[in-house]
Protein backbone atom coordinates (compact mmCIF):
# COMPACT_ATOMS: atom_id res chain seq x y z
CA UNK A 1 0.00 0.00 0.00
CA UNK A 2 1.59 3.27 -0.82
CA UNK A 3 1.95 6.76 1.08
CA UNK A 4 -0.70 8.43 -1.19
CA UNK A 5 -3.42 5.81 -0.28
CA UNK A 6 -3.11 4.36 2.74
CA UNK A 7 -5.28 1.59 3.82
CA UNK A 8 -8.34 2.82 5.77
CA UNK A 9 -8.74 0.32 8.68
CA UNK A 10 -12.54 0.30 10.48
CA UNK A 11 -12.30 -0.78 14.12
CA UNK A 12 -15.91 -2.34 14.86
CA UNK A 13 -15.35 -3.77 18.79
CA UNK A 14 -18.97 -1.86 19.84
CA UNK A 15 -20.76 -2.23 16.28
CA UNK A 16 -20.25 -6.01 16.60
CA UNK A 17 -20.96 -6.49 20.27
CA UNK A 18 -24.53 -5.31 18.71
CA UNK A 19 -24.83 -8.79 17.05
CA UNK A 20 -23.25 -10.72 20.09
CA UNK A 21 -25.57 -9.66 22.51
CA UNK A 22 -28.91 -9.09 20.16
CA UNK A 23 -29.17 -5.29 21.15
CA UNK A 24 -31.09 -3.09 18.84
CA UNK A 25 -29.37 -0.43 17.12
CA UNK A 26 -30.31 3.01 18.10
CA UNK A 27 -28.95 6.23 16.35
CA UNK A 28 -24.91 5.48 16.90
CA UNK A 29 -25.58 2.15 15.79
CA UNK A 30 -27.21 2.66 12.81
CA UNK A 31 -25.25 5.71 11.45
CA UNK A 32 -22.34 2.91 12.02
CA UNK A 33 -24.28 0.26 10.32
CA UNK A 34 -24.90 2.21 7.07
CA UNK A 35 -20.91 3.44 7.09
CA UNK A 36 -19.32 0.33 7.87
CA UNK A 37 -21.03 -1.97 5.28
CA UNK A 38 -20.76 0.91 2.07
CA UNK A 39 -17.40 1.64 3.17
CA UNK A 40 -16.25 -2.32 3.23
CA UNK A 41 -18.53 -3.23 0.39
CA UNK A 42 -18.43 -0.34 -1.82
CA UNK A 43 -14.21 0.50 -1.53
CA UNK A 44 -12.76 -2.93 -0.73
CA UNK A 45 -9.51 -1.51 -2.43
CA UNK A 46 -9.48 0.39 0.20
CA UNK A 47 -11.11 -0.27 3.52
CA UNK A 48 -10.75 -2.95 5.56
CA UNK A 49 -12.53 -4.31 9.15
CA UNK A 50 -10.43 -4.93 12.62
CA UNK A 51 -12.16 -5.71 15.86
CA UNK A 52 -9.97 -5.01 18.59
CA UNK A 53 -10.14 -8.33 21.45
CA UNK A 54 -8.85 -8.08 24.77
CA UNK A 55 -5.42 -6.54 24.43
CA UNK A 56 -3.75 -4.88 20.96
CA UNK A 57 -2.42 -8.67 20.54
CA UNK A 58 -5.82 -10.41 19.94
CA UNK A 59 -7.02 -8.07 16.37
CA UNK A 60 -9.59 -9.70 14.13
CA UNK A 61 -9.71 -8.93 10.59
CA UNK A 62 -13.46 -9.02 10.02
CA UNK A 63 -14.54 -9.88 6.60
CA UNK A 64 -16.59 -7.79 4.82
CA UNK A 65 -19.40 -10.91 3.92
CA UNK A 66 -19.50 -11.34 7.56
CA UNK A 67 -20.81 -8.11 8.48
CA UNK A 68 -23.16 -8.23 5.25
CA UNK A 69 -24.82 -11.50 6.34
CA UNK A 70 -25.20 -10.20 10.14
CA UNK A 71 -26.84 -7.31 9.12
CA UNK A 72 -29.23 -9.33 6.64
CA UNK A 73 -29.67 -12.16 9.61
CA UNK A 74 -30.38 -10.21 12.06
CA UNK A 75 -34.23 -9.58 13.00
CA UNK A 76 -34.38 -6.14 15.48
CA UNK A 77 -37.11 -6.44 17.04
CA UNK A 78 -40.70 -4.60 15.34
CA UNK A 79 -43.75 -4.17 15.97
CA UNK A 80 -46.57 -6.70 17.27
CA UNK A 81 -47.53 -8.51 20.76
CA UNK A 82 -45.00 -8.99 23.44
CA UNK A 83 -45.35 -12.92 22.31
CA UNK A 84 -44.27 -11.88 18.92
CA UNK A 85 -40.90 -9.64 20.17
CA UNK A 86 -40.26 -12.67 22.66
CA UNK A 87 -39.96 -14.97 19.71
CA UNK A 88 -37.86 -12.50 18.20
CA UNK A 89 -36.26 -12.16 20.79
CA UNK A 90 -35.30 -15.94 21.43
CA UNK A 91 -34.10 -16.38 17.49
CA UNK A 92 -31.68 -13.40 18.06
CA UNK A 93 -30.34 -15.38 21.41
CA UNK A 94 -29.89 -18.45 19.63
CA UNK A 95 -27.72 -17.31 16.93
CA UNK A 96 -25.99 -15.31 19.29
CA UNK A 97 -25.51 -18.29 21.56
CA UNK A 98 -24.54 -20.21 17.78
CA UNK A 99 -21.92 -17.08 16.79
CA UNK A 100 -19.84 -17.94 20.04
CA UNK A 101 -19.85 -21.85 19.86
CA UNK A 102 -18.77 -20.93 16.40
CA UNK A 103 -16.05 -18.75 17.84
CA UNK A 104 -14.83 -20.84 20.21
CA UNK A 105 -14.22 -23.90 17.59
CA UNK A 106 -12.73 -21.47 14.98
CA UNK A 107 -11.33 -18.50 16.40
CA UNK A 108 -10.71 -15.86 14.33
CA UNK A 109 -7.18 -15.57 13.55
CA UNK A 110 -5.70 -12.77 15.35
CA UNK A 111 -2.53 -12.31 13.58
CA UNK A 112 -3.95 -11.81 10.11
CA UNK A 113 -3.54 -7.77 11.19
CA UNK A 114 -0.09 -7.66 11.80
CA UNK A 115 0.68 -9.35 9.08
CA UNK A 116 -1.65 -6.88 6.91
CA UNK A 117 -1.02 -3.59 8.44
CA UNK A 118 1.39 -1.30 7.17
CA UNK A 119 2.97 2.05 8.52
CA UNK A 120 0.92 4.98 7.59
CA UNK A 121 -2.41 3.39 7.43
CA UNK A 122 -5.21 4.95 9.01
CA UNK A 123 -7.64 3.36 11.72
CA UNK A 124 -11.00 4.61 12.42
CA UNK A 125 -13.70 4.57 14.59
CA UNK A 126 -17.33 5.00 13.65
CA UNK A 127 -18.97 4.58 17.19
CA UNK A 128 -19.51 4.21 21.14
CA UNK A 129 -16.07 3.94 21.64
CA UNK A 130 -16.39 4.94 25.78
CA UNK A 131 -17.78 1.54 26.07
CA UNK A 132 -14.39 -0.40 25.09
CA UNK A 133 -12.30 -0.69 28.53
CA UNK A 134 -8.49 0.76 28.21
CA UNK A 135 -9.54 1.94 24.96
CA UNK A 136 -7.17 5.35 24.28
CA UNK A 137 -4.50 2.65 25.55
CA UNK A 138 -4.44 0.60 23.26
CA UNK A 139 -5.03 2.71 20.13
CA UNK A 140 -2.05 4.81 21.14
CA UNK A 141 -0.10 1.45 21.77
CA UNK A 142 -1.19 0.36 18.12
CA UNK A 143 -0.15 3.78 16.69
CA UNK A 144 3.30 3.48 18.22
CA UNK A 145 3.83 -0.56 17.31
CA UNK A 146 2.13 0.07 13.63
CA UNK A 147 3.23 3.88 12.41
CA UNK A 148 -1.15 4.17 12.09
CA UNK A 149 -2.59 7.40 12.30
CA UNK A 150 -5.78 7.68 13.98
CA UNK A 151 -9.05 8.66 13.38
CA UNK A 152 -12.30 9.13 15.13
CA UNK A 153 -16.20 10.20 14.72
CA UNK A 154 -17.43 12.16 17.57
CA UNK A 155 -21.71 11.89 16.99
CA UNK A 156 -21.58 14.98 19.85
CA UNK A 157 -20.31 15.96 22.98
CA UNK A 158 -23.45 16.58 24.54
CA UNK A 159 -22.53 15.56 28.14
CA UNK A 160 -20.25 18.28 28.34
CA UNK A 161 -21.97 20.97 26.32
CA UNK A 162 -25.32 19.68 27.27
CA UNK A 163 -24.98 17.88 30.80
CA UNK A 164 -28.26 19.13 31.79
CA UNK A 165 -29.84 16.37 29.07
CA UNK A 166 -27.56 13.63 30.10
CA UNK A 167 -28.16 10.77 32.35
CA UNK A 168 -25.82 11.37 35.24
CA UNK A 169 -24.03 7.46 35.77
CA UNK A 170 -22.93 8.88 31.58
CA UNK A 171 -20.98 12.33 32.66
CA UNK A 172 -17.90 10.88 33.86
CA UNK A 173 -17.22 8.15 31.79
CA UNK A 174 -17.98 10.46 28.93
CA UNK A 175 -15.26 12.89 30.08
CA UNK A 176 -12.96 10.53 30.70
CA UNK A 177 -13.30 8.76 27.35
CA UNK A 178 -12.87 12.25 25.35
CA UNK A 179 -9.55 13.43 27.39
CA UNK A 180 -8.26 10.16 26.74
CA UNK A 181 -9.27 10.57 22.70
CA UNK A 182 -7.86 14.22 23.35
CA UNK A 183 -4.46 12.41 23.98
CA UNK A 184 -5.08 9.95 21.34
CA UNK A 185 -6.74 11.09 18.15
CA UNK A 186 -5.01 12.54 14.76
CA UNK A 187 -8.27 13.29 13.13
CA UNK A 188 -11.93 13.44 14.42
CA UNK A 189 -14.66 13.77 12.46
CA UNK A 190 -18.31 15.13 13.20
CA UNK A 191 -22.00 15.26 11.79
CA UNK A 192 -22.12 18.79 11.74
CA UNK A 193 -20.34 21.94 11.94
CA UNK A 194 -22.01 22.84 15.14
CA UNK A 195 -20.72 19.55 16.48
CA UNK A 196 -17.35 20.66 15.26
CA UNK A 197 -17.21 23.92 16.93
CA UNK A 198 -18.32 22.18 19.86
CA UNK A 199 -15.98 19.55 19.84
CA UNK A 200 -13.38 22.69 19.54
CA UNK A 201 -14.84 24.14 22.35
CA UNK A 202 -14.65 21.67 24.57
CA UNK A 203 -11.18 20.94 23.61
CA UNK A 204 -10.11 24.58 24.26
CA UNK A 205 -11.44 24.57 27.51
CA UNK A 206 -9.75 21.55 29.06
CA UNK A 207 -6.06 22.83 27.68
CA UNK A 208 -5.80 20.27 24.97
CA UNK A 209 -4.66 21.37 21.26
CA UNK A 210 -7.55 21.22 18.27
CA UNK A 211 -6.55 18.20 15.95
CA UNK A 212 -8.17 18.58 11.94
CA UNK A 213 -11.97 18.54 13.01
CA UNK A 214 -13.73 18.17 9.78
CA UNK A 215 -17.19 16.87 9.04
CA UNK A 216 -18.61 14.54 6.54
CA UNK A 217 -22.26 14.61 5.16
CA UNK A 218 -23.97 11.82 6.71
CA UNK A 219 -27.19 9.91 4.52
CA UNK A 220 -30.53 11.15 4.84
CA UNK A 221 -32.11 8.57 7.06
CA UNK A 222 -32.18 4.82 6.76
CA UNK A 223 -34.25 3.23 3.93
CA UNK A 224 -36.28 0.18 4.14
CA UNK A 225 -36.11 -2.69 2.09
CA UNK A 226 -38.05 -1.91 -1.16
CA UNK A 227 -39.81 -5.20 -0.84
CA UNK A 228 -41.84 -4.64 2.86
CA UNK A 229 -45.15 -3.95 3.35
CA UNK A 230 -46.13 -2.23 6.41
CA UNK A 231 -49.15 -0.38 7.79
CA UNK A 232 -49.18 3.49 9.36
CA UNK A 233 -49.00 3.55 12.76
CA UNK A 234 -52.35 5.52 12.62
CA UNK A 235 -55.23 4.06 10.35
CA UNK A 236 -57.97 5.86 9.15
CA UNK A 237 -57.09 9.93 10.54
CA UNK A 238 -54.49 12.27 9.86
CA UNK A 239 -51.40 12.91 11.89
CA UNK A 240 -48.20 14.56 12.89
CA UNK A 241 -45.31 12.25 13.02
CA UNK A 242 -42.19 13.02 16.03
CA UNK A 243 -39.52 10.18 15.65
CA UNK A 244 -37.14 9.87 18.35
CA UNK A 245 -35.96 8.35 21.66
CA UNK A 246 -38.56 9.39 23.90
CA UNK A 247 -36.44 11.49 26.78
CA UNK A 248 -36.19 14.95 28.21
CA UNK A 249 -33.61 16.53 25.74
CA UNK A 250 -35.89 15.79 22.70
CA UNK A 251 -38.59 18.20 24.18
CA UNK A 252 -41.64 15.67 23.94
CA UNK A 253 -43.51 17.80 26.73
CA UNK A 254 -43.76 20.94 24.41
CA UNK A 255 -45.55 19.12 21.62
CA UNK A 256 -47.69 17.72 24.49
CA UNK A 257 -48.91 21.42 25.58
CA UNK A 258 -48.95 22.29 21.76
CA UNK A 259 -51.95 19.48 21.27
CA UNK A 260 -53.44 20.87 24.39
CA UNK A 261 -53.78 24.12 23.35
CA UNK A 262 -54.67 23.04 19.77
CA UNK A 263 -57.59 20.86 21.29
CA UNK A 264 -59.06 23.66 23.27
CA UNK A 265 -58.83 25.96 20.50
CA UNK A 266 -59.68 23.89 17.98
CA UNK A 267 -62.10 20.82 19.21
CA UNK A 268 -60.90 16.93 19.04
CA UNK A 269 -62.77 16.75 15.26
CA UNK A 270 -60.18 19.01 13.62
CA UNK A 271 -56.88 18.54 15.26
CA UNK A 272 -54.72 15.45 13.94
CA UNK A 273 -53.31 12.83 16.24
CA UNK A 274 -49.66 13.41 17.54
CA UNK A 275 -47.92 9.71 16.98
CA UNK A 276 -44.13 9.12 18.99
CA UNK A 277 -42.22 6.93 17.32
CA UNK A 278 -39.10 5.77 19.70
CA UNK A 279 -38.53 3.83 23.02
CA UNK A 280 -38.83 5.15 26.45
CA UNK A 281 -35.48 7.14 27.32
CA UNK A 282 -34.23 9.51 30.08
CA UNK A 283 -35.92 11.24 32.96
CA UNK A 284 -39.92 11.19 31.30
CA UNK A 285 -41.62 10.08 34.14
CA UNK A 286 -43.76 13.20 34.60
CA UNK A 287 -44.29 12.98 30.62
CA UNK A 288 -45.58 9.48 31.01
CA UNK A 289 -47.63 10.57 34.79
CA UNK A 290 -49.37 13.53 32.38
CA UNK A 291 -50.31 11.34 29.34
CA UNK A 292 -51.43 8.51 31.80
CA UNK A 293 -53.78 11.09 33.63
CA UNK A 294 -55.12 12.42 30.63
CA UNK A 295 -55.45 8.93 28.59
CA UNK A 296 -52.87 10.40 25.89
CA UNK A 297 -54.84 13.57 25.38
CA UNK A 298 -58.10 11.77 24.62
CA UNK A 299 -56.23 9.50 22.20
CA UNK A 300 -54.94 11.84 20.73
CA UNK A 301 -51.16 11.05 21.69
CA UNK A 302 -50.14 7.85 20.00
CA UNK A 303 -46.85 6.38 21.18
CA UNK A 304 -45.46 3.26 19.00
CA UNK A 305 -42.18 2.34 20.35
CA UNK A 306 -41.21 -0.61 18.12
CA UNK A 307 -41.99 0.43 14.55
CA UNK A 308 -39.56 -1.70 12.37
CA UNK A 309 -37.57 0.09 9.61
CA UNK A 310 -40.39 -0.27 6.77
CA UNK A 311 -43.50 0.90 9.65
CA UNK A 312 -41.28 3.87 10.18
CA UNK A 313 -40.82 4.85 6.22
CA UNK A 314 -44.73 4.42 6.08
CA UNK A 315 -45.41 6.37 8.81
CA UNK A 316 -43.01 9.13 7.45
CA UNK A 317 -44.87 8.42 3.42
CA UNK A 318 -48.35 9.20 5.44
CA UNK A 319 -48.15 11.83 7.99
CA UNK A 320 -48.79 15.43 7.13
CA UNK A 321 -45.59 16.46 8.46
CA UNK A 322 -43.35 15.97 11.38
CA UNK A 323 -42.02 17.86 14.40
CA UNK A 324 -38.53 17.77 15.70
CA UNK A 325 -38.37 20.20 18.87
CA UNK A 326 -35.45 18.60 20.59
CA UNK A 327 -33.00 21.38 23.06
CA UNK A 328 -29.57 19.70 21.07
CA UNK A 329 -28.63 17.02 18.53
CA UNK A 330 -25.35 16.63 17.07
CA UNK A 331 -27.20 16.17 13.40
CA UNK A 332 -30.29 15.65 13.45
CA UNK A 333 -30.92 12.58 11.40
CA UNK A 334 -35.38 12.81 11.91
CA UNK A 335 -35.21 15.68 10.20
CA UNK A 336 -33.02 14.86 6.83
CA UNK A 337 -35.38 11.57 7.29
CA UNK A 338 -38.50 13.36 6.89
CA UNK A 339 -37.28 15.72 4.33
CA UNK A 340 -36.35 12.69 2.18
CA UNK A 341 -39.69 11.58 2.23
CA UNK A 342 -40.85 14.76 0.90
CA UNK A 343 -42.08 15.93 4.13
CA UNK A 344 -42.18 19.17 5.88
CA UNK A 345 -40.55 19.53 9.35
CA UNK A 346 -41.38 22.29 11.95
CA UNK A 347 -38.24 22.07 14.24
CA UNK A 348 -36.15 23.63 16.96
CA UNK A 349 -33.77 25.97 15.28
CA UNK A 350 -30.98 25.28 17.79
CA UNK A 351 -26.84 23.15 17.15
CA UNK A 352 -27.12 21.41 14.35
CA UNK A 353 -30.62 20.99 13.27
CA UNK A 354 -30.48 23.95 10.85
CA UNK A 355 -27.77 22.68 9.40
CA UNK A 356 -29.89 19.23 9.17
CA UNK A 357 -32.91 21.29 7.31
CA UNK A 358 -31.45 24.14 5.67
CA UNK A 359 -34.36 26.20 4.20
CA UNK A 360 -36.95 23.41 3.49
CA UNK A 361 -38.31 23.36 7.59
CA UNK A 362 -39.70 25.43 9.40
CA UNK A 363 -38.03 26.47 12.99
CA UNK A 364 -38.87 27.95 16.11
CA UNK A 365 -36.81 28.44 19.45
CA UNK A 366 -37.61 25.39 21.70
CA UNK A 367 -37.94 27.23 24.88
CA UNK A 368 -40.45 29.80 22.81
CA UNK A 369 -44.11 28.44 23.01
CA UNK A 370 -46.10 30.62 21.24
CA UNK A 371 -43.42 30.59 18.26
CA UNK A 372 -43.50 27.11 18.21
CA UNK A 373 -47.50 26.51 18.55
CA UNK A 374 -47.62 28.91 15.70
CA UNK A 375 -45.55 26.97 13.35
CA UNK A 376 -47.34 24.15 14.39
CA UNK A 377 -50.57 25.51 13.73
CA UNK A 378 -49.99 26.88 10.30
CA UNK A 379 -48.85 23.59 8.98
CA UNK A 380 -52.17 21.71 10.33
CA UNK A 381 -54.55 24.09 9.04
CA UNK A 382 -53.00 25.97 6.06
CA UNK A 383 -53.16 23.19 3.55
CA UNK A 384 -51.75 25.47 1.13
CA UNK A 385 -48.92 26.25 2.76
CA UNK A 386 -48.20 22.92 3.65
CA UNK A 387 -48.61 22.01 -0.04
CA UNK A 388 -46.13 24.46 -1.13
CA UNK A 389 -43.56 23.50 1.14
CA UNK A 390 -43.85 19.54 0.03
CA UNK A 391 -43.58 20.87 -3.49
CA UNK A 392 -40.07 23.21 -2.55
CA UNK A 393 -38.69 19.90 -0.95
CA UNK A 394 -39.89 17.49 -3.41
CA UNK A 395 -38.40 19.92 -6.24
CA UNK A 396 -35.51 20.62 -4.42
CA UNK A 397 -34.24 18.79 -1.57
CA UNK A 398 -31.15 16.72 -2.36
CA UNK A 399 -30.96 13.66 -0.32
CA UNK A 400 -27.45 12.75 0.49
CA UNK A 401 -27.02 8.69 0.41
CA UNK A 402 -24.64 6.99 2.63
CA UNK A 403 -22.50 5.84 -0.47
CA UNK A 404 -21.95 9.44 -0.69
CA UNK A 405 -20.80 9.87 2.95
CA UNK A 406 -18.72 6.87 2.98
CA UNK A 407 -16.81 8.53 -0.49
CA UNK A 408 -16.57 11.38 1.50
CA UNK A 409 -15.10 9.77 4.51
CA UNK A 410 -12.43 8.61 2.36
CA UNK A 411 -11.93 11.90 0.74
CA UNK A 412 -11.20 13.28 3.84
CA UNK A 413 -9.18 10.66 5.79
CA UNK A 414 -6.54 10.26 3.07
CA UNK A 415 -6.40 14.05 2.56
CA UNK A 416 -6.12 14.93 6.30
CA UNK A 417 -3.86 11.37 6.81
CA UNK A 418 -0.95 13.24 4.49
CA UNK A 419 -0.92 16.00 6.69
CA UNK A 420 -0.04 14.13 10.08
CA UNK A 421 3.06 13.14 11.11
CA UNK A 422 3.26 8.80 11.36
CA UNK A 423 3.95 8.12 15.19
CA UNK A 424 6.51 5.21 16.02
CA UNK A 425 8.01 3.32 19.25
CA UNK A 426 8.93 6.61 21.03
CA UNK A 427 6.53 9.04 19.69
CA UNK A 428 3.88 10.38 22.95
CA UNK A 429 1.21 10.90 20.39
CA UNK A 430 1.11 14.51 20.11
CA UNK A 431 -1.38 16.26 17.86
CA UNK A 432 -0.89 19.76 16.00
CA UNK A 433 -3.33 22.70 16.31
CA UNK A 434 -5.48 22.75 13.76
CA UNK A 435 -8.58 24.71 12.89
CA UNK A 436 -12.07 23.80 12.36
CA UNK A 437 -12.92 23.09 8.63
CA UNK A 438 -17.07 24.72 8.20
CA UNK A 439 -17.41 22.86 5.06
CA UNK A 440 -18.32 19.91 3.36
CA UNK A 441 -16.51 18.56 0.64
CA UNK A 442 -16.98 19.67 -2.71
CA UNK A 443 -18.57 23.05 -1.09
CA UNK A 444 -16.90 26.64 -2.09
Amino acid sequence: MSSVSPRIWVEINDFMRMFDWAITPTGIGRVQMEIVLRLAVNHPDRVALCRIGRTVDEIAVIEPDRIRRLIEQNSFPSAGSPAKMAMIRLRQTLRVLERRARARLMPDDTTAFARQVARGDILVNFGASWEHRQYGAKIRELKRRHGLRFALLVHDVLPISHPEFVSPPHLPNFMKWFLEMGRTWDIVLTPSVASAEAVSRALVEHGMTIPPIRPIPFGAGFKASPSARAAAPVSGRPYVLFVSTIEIRKNHILMVRIWEELLRRHGAAAVPALVFVGKFGWEIDGLKQHLAATENLGGKIVIANTLSDAEVATAYDNCLFTVFPSFCEGWGLPVTESLAHGKLCVASNVTSIPEAGGRFADYFDPNDFESALGLVERAIFDETYRASREFEIRSAFVRQSWDDCAKAVIEILTREASQVRVTSLDDDCSIPERTVSPRYPGQA
